[in-house]
């Protein structure tokens, strides 16, 4: 047929001025070669006789041809759709053999078409070779890796391939996906909820009563619907060192972070670091998984959170994953003892099983035998998971409780040291990184002896309130427990002292006031018990110590901020707090207004708190309050700003975080949709986090929620809170 005969002509000359049979073949005219031999031709020859030099060399070389070329112009088809016809029929015959092929076969087309891949036309024959050949030779690889362009094109294996090659190609491509999960609102929503691990039936509800039983996304839901996570394990493949090239970014990130504390922003690192693994757990990566050293701890804490509680059984598993650093800690202190007190770095021996792939010094993950005991920093990362982080702490509130009751010193109970140990891992594994010496120490004895004792009488104070309750009526209850408490307490005293020197301790305080408060507020019993009075003891502590810190740390209480707001709210909203009694100028005046330049779901929690008391606040107090949070966010505004802009570009162009799910407050979409239904609405139902910050497409994420303020208190007026209405004026548009 004239097809078949058309499209087994020959695409190039035979020789470029019309050599014999027996010579070699020239050059296929494509591409730069026959843009070369055109201009050549044109430019030493007379323009008939140049046309048909080029017409001659251009021409299809089959001699079958030139009549079926004559018929097709007969037929009204130009030579250029005869042309492009061939092409294309060629094509598809030569891609239906390449499957068949053997690897010289592969190899030997890949080095004839190689040279075409940058020709549209030409690629799919380039890229269907590389797609079958395994490995791909790293000639091609290296020239693959510098067309930005074409690299997009690629099929999955063979940028896999590249970037096994390539490390800072890699990280240049994981690292605005890694970003970008941390900025997802199911992220910092999920980082957020410090009540995450509570028992059901201590989860707050509204006006004070038992919270109904809510359905909040699973670990594993989150997991899929997060846009980032899902393009990152689609990156890694079964490809473990892609893997690690992803994890060392991590945790390079992580640990050269330029804030003293730890953010959201770090946080959501850790919990990239476990939820990664994790994600890949789900797509029955075994192999990949079961090489690293933290899987196991990884897989025990997801299924712990999925039960909300932390048992026996599972804390025994615990155990047993850290059994080795336990050992190496024991020798550490023995040869420690032995010369006279050095501290040494622990060397942990590789699991048996698990080979580490030799890696060239350019391939993702080299740099790890630099640090070959650094397993406890992957631990301490996965630990630091903020749900990890907040059920451990709740764990430590509940030994705490336990052993006041059964009148135990905490340094006696053997699990709160184990659980006080993990935690010291979490808080601790950044500093490792840095100094690369990695211990599994042993709880602080400042916590054991100091911090816990003081909270445990605390408890106990608590307890001899609520036993001292039983016995008055509701009306003398409810007298009691409105009373100031004394603020002189030496335990708070001890408390204020405390509180500034560790992160753990904080965190532990802060979980502490918010467990007691689930009790105080939403069980009548515990409310007529006086745990109000525990509240504010704690709070006050609180403040004091956040008067003696930097304004650096606030963004490390971002997750206390956002739900003491939520759950001041609530507690307005049942009458249990008025506004400017004691709890709320404790709350909001000492503790929120100032954490509102944490993070913007904190600031609107706070607008949303203010929202619900607007009736009962005049318009001057109003405005003074939203001066006061104006002037207290304008660090978090900012960089709400620079995170917007930075999500606006597309990762494979070496950027930021564009694609579906993404998005930390302002005018991005979550990638579950039923994520803002289940349980992560705002504070105490005036609006959900859909309807404020996630809906709020202003420059700064919290525009829309300021500008309620001037439709639900009508006397705000430009001379009454002149700073309320520059700053819309400002945001406008």
């Amino acid at each position: 047929m004239a097809s078949h005969a058309l499209s087994g002509g020959a695409l190039g000359a035979s020789d470029m001025h019309g050599g014999d049979s027996g010579a070699a073949a020239a050059a296929v005219l494509v591409g730069n070669v026959g843009q070369e031999f055109v201009q050549n031709t044109l430019t030493t020859m007379d323009p008939l006789s140049a046309i048909q030099e080029i017409q001659v060399h251009g021409a299809l070389q089959d001699p079958s041809c030139k009549p079926l070329i004559g018929l097709m112009d007969q037929l009204g088809l130009s030579r250029a759709e005869s042309h492009r016809y061939v092409l294309q029929a060629a094509t598809q015959q030569l891609l239906a053999r390449i499957s068949a092929m053997q690897p010289d076969r592969l190899l030997q087309l890949l080095e004839a078409s190689f040279p075409y891949i940058g020709i549209a036309d030409l690629r799919a024959v380039p890229l269907a070779v590389l797609d079958r050949l395994q490995p791909v030779p790293a000639t091609f690889l290296k020239q693959l890796a510098g067309d930005k362009e074409l690299f997009v094109e690629l099929p999955a294996g063979v940028q896999r391939q590249v970037w096994e090659l390539d490390k800072k190609l890699l990280q240049g491509h994981a690292l605005p996906l890694v970003l970008g999960y941390t900025l997802e609102v199911a992220t910092a929503l999920k980082g957020l909820d410090m009540d995450e691990s509570l028992p059901q039936e201590l989860l707050p509800g509204l006006a004070g009563r038992p919270g109904a039983k809510t359905h909040q996304p699973g670990r594993k839901m989150l997991r899929s619907g997060s846009s980032a996570l899902q393009r990152l394990t689609k990156m890694v493949g079964r490809s473990r060192q892609i893997y690690k090239g992803i994890v060392e970014l991590m945790m390079l990130r992580y640990r050269d972070s330029d804030s003293l504390y730890v953010g959201m922003q770090e946080a959501a690192l850790c919990a990239l670091r476990s939820q990664l693994l994790m994600a890949l757990h789900d797509l029955g990566e075994t192999e990949l998984c079961v090489k690293e050293s933290c899987h196991k701890l990884a897989w025990t804490l997801d299924a712990c959170l999925k039960d909300r509680r932390l048992d026996q059984r599972r804390l025994r598993e615990l155990a047993n994953i850290l059994q080795p650093y336990e050992a190496a800690e024991a020798r550490a202190r023995a040869s420690a003892l032995h010369r006279g007190g050095t501290r040494i770095t622990i060397r942990v021996p590789a699991k048996s099983g698990i080979d580490d792939d030799a890696e060239s010094a350019g391939a993702p993950g080299a740099s790890q035998a630099e640090e070959p005991n650094r397993g406890l920093g992957d631990m301490g990362m996965v630990l630091r998971d903020p749900s990890t982080f907040h059920m451990l702490l709740h764990h430590v509130i509940r030994r705490l409780e336990a052993a006041t009751e059964q009148q135990l010193l905490p340094k006696d109970d053997q699990e709160l040291a184990f659980v006080t140990r993990l935690l010291q891992l979490a808080v601790g594994c950044r500093g490792m990184m840095r100094d690369k010496v990695y211990r599994f120490a042993d709880a602080s004895h400042e916590l054991l002896t100091v911090f816990y004792p003081t909270l445990s009488t605390i408890m106990l104070d608590v307890w001899m309130r609520r036993e001292e309750a039983a016995d008055l009526s509701q009306e003398e209850a409810a007298a009691a427990a409105a009373e100031e408490p004394d603020y002189a307490d030496p335990n708070l005293e001890q408390l204020t002292v405390l509180l500034p020197k560790d992160e753990l301790m904080r965190k532990v305080t802060q979980v502490q006031y918010r467990g007691s408060t689930c009790v105080q507020v939403y069980l009548l019993e515990r409310l007529a018990a006086g745990d109000l009075v525990t509240a504010k003891q704690l709070l006050h502590a609180m403040a004091r110590a956040m008067e003696k810190m930097s304004d650096k740390s606030i963004p490390e209480f971002a997750p206390f901020g956002y739900t003491l707001a939520i759950r001041m709210a609530q507690l307005l909203k049942g009458g249990v707090c008025q506004v400017k009694d004691g709890l709320w100028v404790l709350a909001v005046d000492q503790v929120l207004v100032k954490l509102v330049d944490s993070v913007t779901q904190t600031h609107e929690e706070v607008l949303r708190l203010l929202l619900a008391a607007a009736p009962k606040l005049d318009a001057m107090e109003l405005s003074n309050y939203l001066t006061r949070t104006l002037n207290s966010s304008k660090k978090s505004r900012k960089r709400f700003k620079k995170r917007k802009l930075f999500e606006a570009i597309d990762p494979l162009e070496g950027g930021g975080g564009g694609g579906s799910g993404y998005g930390s407050a302002g005018g991005y979409t979550s990638a579950d949709p039923d994520y803002f239904s289940s349980g992560y609405g705002s504070a105490g139902g005036f609006g959900g986090a859909m309807r404020g910050a996630a809906a709020d497409t202003s420059a700064d994420g919290i525009r829309a929620t300021y500008a309620l303020f001037a439709k639900a208190k009508t006397e705000l007026n430009p001379s009454l809170a002149p700073k309320l209405f520059e700053y819309l004026g400002e945001t406008a548009g």
